[in-house]
């Protein structure tokens, strides 16, 4: 049973996080409870002030991605937008601040916060080349693209950042 809580609060995170996707205020608190029960064990021993502003620092980083991403910095080539566009400025930016607050409130090393990043901006990029391959190739119906990103994502970050 414990090991099944923590998939169950992915689970259950991944799945209002991509229905809720343009509610800020949903996603960055629902994500900061997952990783919280993920880290159950852990948060429970010690819940300080540190994991209140977890909580806050995700609510208001995924209102910036949001922002950002909602830009729509009209690029007409789909294969540039997917590259640069404002949705992904928004995922890199997000990808980059995080975990970069994570280390700063809970003492993630540099190197592993560096490498979760990478990991974090590949499987946007990843998940961005097979939607675009899906297109070109006409193979990919049906796939929810945005509930692939957001589960690799939220689950490459609570499988490396622990709180």
């Amino acid at each position: 049973m414990k090991r099944l809580a923590p998939i169950a609060a992915y689970a259950v995170s991944v799945f209002i996080s991509s229905y809720y996707t343009a509610e800020y205020w949903v996603v960055g608190p629902v994500f900061a409870a997952a990783a919280l029960a993920v880290n159950y064990p852990a948060v429970s021993k010690k819940f300080s002030s540190k994991h209140l502003l977890f909580i806050a620092a995700s609510t208001l980083i995924y209102a910036l991605v949001f922002l950002i991403a909602n830009r729509g910095w009209k690029i007409e080539a789909d294969w540039l937008d997917m590259l640069a566009g404002s949705a992904t400025a928004g995922v890199v930016l997000g990808s980059i601040l995080m975990p970069s607050v994570h280390a700063m409130l809970f003492g993630a090393e540099i190197k592993t916060v560096r490498s979760v990043c990478l990991w974090l901006i590949a499987s946007w990029y990843a998940v961005n080349l097979l939607a675009w391959l899906g297109d070109q190739f006409d193979f990919a119906h049906g796939i929810n693209y945005n509930l692939l990103s957001v589960a690799l994502w939220q689950g490459i970050y609570l499988r490396r950042l622990k709180l």
